[in-house]
């Protein structure tokens, strides 16, 4: 039991050390060196658990997409609309809001492995909000709604990059009008769904976020 709370606490040091460093000097910058010594560990031990530096952006990558899920779960309740709005939302006003964001994630977006594991996890997280309401869509068209996400939300992050995302707002309702249409959802509660999602003031609550 001791030995895997030190191997977590290990791992944990690693990912906390090299986001830190990401978000400071961008993925390119940073070395595995310099993660190793600001980690205060030798680097056979970061290799232990990590293959290399994408492997580490990777993880760091998966625990950001989980960590939206929970904060946007606890403001959105049961309602699946809303919810994958607010996930929306949530990413667009960090990338408009941070500019070493944006860059994280326009690198997640270009590198095939990370794309594969989020394409999964993307595939995954539209059978869980959309399964019961649309229960005669099978995987594959699962895994093609995920396909459409990851297109937009790549070139929403080279907006942000490119200092071109102008007006983050518009570009959410819009992106939320053509999922939901896709997903077949009535123009009513599309409508609705937008009205919530303002309602929630998520451009605030990233704000906070990203100061803490």
């Amino acid at each position: 039991m001791k030995r895997e709370v030190h191997k977590a606490a290990v791992q944990g040091k690693i990912i906390s050390v090299a986001r830190k460093l990401f978000l400071a000097q961008g993925y390119q910058k940073t070395k595995m060196r310099q993660i190793k010594d600001a980690a205060d560990l030798k680097m056979g031990t970061i290799y232990h658990f990590y293959k290399n530096k994408e492997d580490i952006f990777a993880h760091i990558v998966m625990e950001a997409f989980f960590r939206v899920l929970d904060r946007t779960a606890g403001i959105a309740g049961q309602n699946t609309l809303l919810h994958l709005a607010s996930e929306l939302a949530w990413h667009v006003h960090t990338m408009a809001q941070h500019a070493p964001s944006a860059e994280l994630y326009l690198m997640s977006y270009n590198s095939p492995d990370i794309s594969a594991k989020m394409l999964i996890n993307q595939t995954e997280r539209s059978q869980a909000l959309f399964g019961k309401a649309l229960p005669d869509l099978n995987e594959a068209e699962h895994k093609l709604y995920a396909m459409v996400v990851r297109g937009l939300m790549q070139t929403i992050a080279l907006q942000a990059v490119s200092k071109t995302l102008d007006d983050p707002q518009f570009v959410i309702d819009n992106s939320v009008k053509i999922l939901l249409k896709m997903m077949e959802t009535d123009k009513q509660e599309i409508q609705k769904t937008i009205n919530d999602l303002h309602q929630l003031n998520i451009e605030s609550r990233v704000a906070q976020a990203l100061t803490r």
